[in-house]
């Protein structure tokens, strides 16, 4: 203690009653208190993945939304009135022409309906064909150039 020689009366029972004082019982856990801050921290970082998550969904769902149907566009067909082009109106297809016509309209309509594999097979031979290029014949051809 201190020297109670300088101290007045009203001061030794001033430091009587605040000797008698306790401070409250402090429960302070420093675990939690390292949880808690963790805890804090955490949220941050969480409100921004769910928030770039929530702008991902909103995308996702305005895509399949307005996707087109899965099944294509609707095909229709149309029906085109051919008027071949001749030198005189009055004049009529001769039969060849007509026959040819025909013929093209049921190889594009088949083409529509199967694919590529409906066209016929082509009537050129492969023997006319020449064979590719060398090196040396590629030298004396730009050579000569």
């Amino acid at each position: 203690m201190q020297n109670d020689d300088k101290l007045t009366p009203m001061e030794r029972e001033l430091e009587l009653a605040l000797g008698g004082l306790k401070p409250p019982g402090v429960s302070v856990n420093r675990d939690r208190v390292m949880f808690r801050a963790g805890q804090a921290s955490m949220r941050r970082r969480n409100h921004l993945w769910q928030g770039v998550s929530a702008m991902l969904v909103v995308l996702l769902l305005t895509s399949i939304v307005s996707r087109p149907d899965p099944a294509g566009p609707e095909q229709r067909v149309e029906t085109v009135a051919y008027e071949p082009s001749v030198s005189s109106p009055g004049e009529p297809l001769d039969r060849q022409q007509a026959e040819a016509f025909r013929q093209y309209v049921r190889t594009r309509q088949a083409v529509l309906d199967r694919g590529i594999e409906a066209l016929p097979a082509s009537p050129v031979s492969h023997s006319s064909i020449a064979p590719p290029l060398s090196r040396d014949d590629l030298d004396a051809w730009f050579s000569s150039t």
